[in-house]
């Protein structure tokens, strides 16, 4: 997550209406504003939402401006609104911890309303009044799609060594940093993808406007490894030398 020395109290330009999107998979679309969208069985994820992340923080002492979780509610919106999926699925950490439990409870309450069918996949930081206003569960499936956080690997007992499934997780807030070599950086939230001996693993970037993130390695027994960095307003994929 940031830094406390880096914070600021400036709110973020909202993403322009026409996000860019790259086709990662067959009918699968990274949008820039960081969710997977299926255009075919009708589901969009996102990963490490982590609201309530500057309440946090102010629980412990810190000064952290409060724009965060109204960021978080407009951009998840504008998705919803904008690409109208069956299903929303949230895979882990939606909540940063149990700092926050009004606001959390009133935000997932207005998100439920919005129309498509809510999956919350529980996370490390899900705890407090938030489990028990709202139903959990450890791992969602949609087709050879198989949903968990990530923190507890819960895929081959689930999945019983099925091949050619696709994995998806969160938990390692995936990015790629830029630099010009003169002390000027640029760290993006990315996608990144793993071909393995027996199926593919996916890992979500984080959806929460606090989360730097970090460079993602991939499994020693990866064949094949693909990345694809979120700027504003578009999605390009990185290629490793």
């Amino acid at each position: 997550m940031i830094d406390p020395a880096e914070k600021s109290t400036e709110v973020p330009p909202a993403a322009e209406p026409a996000s860019g999107r790259a086709e990662v998979a067959p009918g699968v679309f990274l949008d820039s504003r960081l969710g997977l969208y299926h255009q075919h069985e009708g589901w969009l994820a996102i990963s490490d939402v982590h609201f309530g992340y500057e309440m946090s923080r102010r629980a412990a002492g810190g000064l952290w401006p409060l724009w965060g979780m109204e960021t978080i509610e407009e951009r998840l919106n504008q998705l919803v609104c904008d690409l109208s999926p069956d299903t929303l699925i949230l895979t882990g950490d939606v909540v940063d911890s149990a700092a926050a439990p009004e606001e959390a409870i009133a935000w997932l309450s207005r998100l439920s309303k919005l129309g498509p069918e809510l999956i919350l996949i529980a996370g490390n930081h899900d705890r407090g009044q938030i489990r028990r206003h709202f139903e959990f569960v450890p791992w969602f499936r949609s087709g050879f799609f198989f949903f968990h956080h990530g923190h507890q690997y819960c895929f081959e007992e689930e999945t019983k060594g099925e091949p050619g499934l696709i994995e998806i997780t969160g938990h390692q807030h995936p990015s790629i940093r830029y630099s010009d070599g003169a002390g000027t950086s640029l760290r993006l939230p990315s996608l990144a993808m793993e071909i393995l001996p027996n199926h593919s693993r996916w890992v979500l970037p984080a959806f929460s406007p606090w989360a730097r993130g970090g460079a993602y390695r991939p499994s020693e027994n990866c064949s094949e490894f693909h990345q694809w960095a979120c700027g504003q307003p578009r999605v390009f994929e990185v290629f490793h030398s």
